[in-house]
Order: C-alpha cells, then structure tokens, then sequence
C-alpha cells in the first residue's frame, strides 16, 4: 500500500513538471511572438513610410531658375530641377528629404489659439536635409529675424495681406496648429526660392527637458551669451551658475534653458541663440543616434510621448522611416550650416536681411549637384 501511494505521488509530481513545462513553453512562445509582432509592425510601418514620402518627392524649386542673382544664367531653357550658374551646369537632387522643424514660445500641451494673431512665435527654425546620394544629415539654422514676406491676420482674426516681417511671426499669425506651420512652411520655402520641403514638426519648446533626457542628455560647452544668466521655471533657477567654457552634460529643464535663454538687451542676441542652438543640436543627434541602437524602438516611443506637444504632417509609421534612415547617416559640425547676411535694428526689433547670392549658393551646395560636362 505504503508502495503504491509513492508512486502516485512521483506520478503527480511528474505531472505537475510536465504541466509547468508546458505553461513556460506557452509563455515563451507568447513572448516571442509579441517579439516578432513588434518587429514586423516596425518594419511594416517603416517601409510604409518610405513609399509615402516617394510620392512627395515630385516638386522641384522652381524659382532657383527663374530669380536673378548675381551672375547666375536666369532665363536659359533647362528641363525643370536643372540650371547653370557661373558657367556651370546644376541639377537638384529629386531622392533628398527636407523637413522643417520648428520651436515655439509656448509651454504646455498645444491647443489652438482664440483667434489668428496668437499662434506663438518661432524662436527655433531649422530645415533637416537627409540626402541619400552622400548617406548624410545637413542641417540649415533660419535666423528667427530674418526678414521675408509672410502672410499676416488682424486682431480679429481676418486675412489682411502679405507684408515683410521676422519669420518668426508667421507661425504666430495664425491658430498655433496646421495653419501656422503651413504659414511658416510657405514663408521659409519661399525665402529659399521654391524649395519643396516634404514634412514640418513645431513643438512647443517646454518639452525639450523629456526629449534631452530620453536621450541620456547632452554635453555643451558654455558660451558667454548663456553664462550667468539663467531661468526660472517653477520656482526654480536653472543655469545660472554657468560660466563661460565650462563643459556641462544638460539635463532636464537645463536644455531648455540653454535653447531658449536670450538676453534681448544683447545686440544680436538671436544669432548668438541661434548658434547655442546649432551646437546642442550637433550633441543632440549623436546621443540619438546611440540611443537608438540600444533601442530601435526609442523613435517611436519619443513620437508618442511628445504629441500632446507637437503638431507634425509626419506620421508615426514615416517617422520610423526617417530615424531608420538617420541611423546610418552621418553628420558633424561640418553639416550644419547658418545664412549669411546683417543684423540691422528696426524700429522696436532687430531684424536680420540675408546675403541673396550666399543663400543662393548655400541651396546649390546642398540640394544640387554639378551636371557632368
């Protein structure tokens, strides 16, 4: 009997291993296809994304042949995308993606304004270049000031005109949404002769505490335009214990106010902004790019935690595509590049007037390449 009940005991113990086996087994399984889902989710929508841009890239800039600028060959016959310009001949690269980013002067989660005249200001205006012929990132700082024609709206929110005025209002007139980056998108096109630009992105500039430290942060060295100065965000200050050289790993609110510090009473304090702004973007990208290979996934968690403070026209599944991409681009200091021109103080503002023939060549620089002869 005693012999018996062993064995049913060794029996049930066997049983319940062979149970706990098949559990693991099951749950493994479950793990591993939640795995697999992911990863054919994330290639699904990056090569979804990469055929929506395909369709965007059509448009050529038009006005580069058409403008006058010094010594360029305006009015020769050429198919569309190609000039000559000092005896040369350009043609403008179809397969480059350009993107406009934009930084606000808000806090908070966006929301539409009451009217067309408070849409907030662009304090940062960069356009993002990812060219696939050199597999490299250029990046182009607009000067907040520069001086252009914009669409403009009365206190009532009624369509008055185009006037000339800094680039930065054009996101302002307007309801803080699509409308104001669509007016921002048509503003700095336009300053760059017609340059198609496949996809905007404006976030309200508070939230660049989060995206600093999803990163792991960025090291800057101080400038003399940000030491000493400092902000106050709820209650309290950051930076103001800077001093000019010192080397400091940004973190939190700190990247905010390293990007948005401006001392207005500074002559030329925007490009001095500008400039500041260039140099964490340089760190900002090389710590992205590390953090992504440690997580391919980081692109799109970043998409989702900062849309409550973002208005884009790129959609997540492109937005996958686009840091794919950017992954195995390269890009220093040498790709980051800034218009020429004069800073000239106006009535109550400065106001930033670009060298036409320097931008001119800037756009042949980037976007075109020299024909063979």
């Amino acid at each position: 009997m005693e012999q018996k009940r062993k064995r049913r005991r060794k029996k049930r113990k066997r049983s319940a291993a062979k149970k706990a086996g098949i559990f693991l087994a099951v749950l493994l399984s479950v793990l591993l296809l939640f795995l697999l889902l992911l990863l054919v989710g994330y290639l699904w929508m990056e090569s979804h994304g990469r055929s929506a841009f395909a369709q965007k890239q059509e448009a050529v800039p038009e006005q580069m042949q058409t403008v006058s600028v010094s010594e360029n060959d305006a009015g020769e016959a050429l198919e569309a995308g190609t000039l000559r310009y000092k005896g040369k001949t350009y043609t403008y690269k179809k397969d480059v993606l350009t993107f406009l980013c934009m930084g606000i002067d808000k806090t908070g989660e966006v929301k539409a304004s009451s009217d067309l005249y408070r849409g907030g200001q662009a304090d940062a205006l960069f356009l993002a270049v990812l060219d696939p012929r050199e597999n490299k990132i250029s990046v182009i700082g607009i000067n907040r000031d520069t001086m252009t024609e914009i669409k403009t709206y009365d206190p009532n929110g009624l369509y008055s005109g185009k006037e000339v005025a800094q680039i930065a209002l054009a996101h302002a007139y307007g309801e803080g949404l699509e409308e104001s980056c669509e007016n921002t998108v048509e503003a700095v096109s336009n300053l760059f002769y017609g340059l198609p630009i496949h996809g905007y992105c404006a976030l309200n500039m508070s939230v660049i505490a989060a995206i600093n430290d999803a990163v792991g942060g960025v090291e800057v060295t101080i400038p003399e335009s940000v030491a000493k100065g400092g902000m106050k965000i709820n209650g309290t200050r950051y930076g103001g214990e800077w001093k000019t050289g010192d080397r400091v790993h940004l973190e939190g609110e700190e990247a905010y106010v390293y990007i948005k510090y401006r001392d207005t009473k500074e002559a030329q304090s925007a490009e001095a902004r500008l400039s500041r702004q260039k140099e964490y973007l340089q760190g900002f990208i090389g710590q992205a790019k590390a953090a992504m290979k440690q997580d391919m996934t980081l692109p799109l968690k970043l998409y989702t935690q900062v849309s409550p403070y973002m208005v884009t026209d790129i959609s997540a599944d492109e937005a996958v595509y686009l840091a794919g991409q950017a992954l195995s681009y390269s890009f220093d200091q040498n790709d980051i590049y800034t218009m020429e021109g004069n800073v000239e103080m106006g009535e109550m503002f400065e106001e930033f007037y670009q060298d036409d023939t320097a931008l001119y060549e800037l756009i042949l620089q980037v976007f075109y390449e020299e024909a063979a002869p």
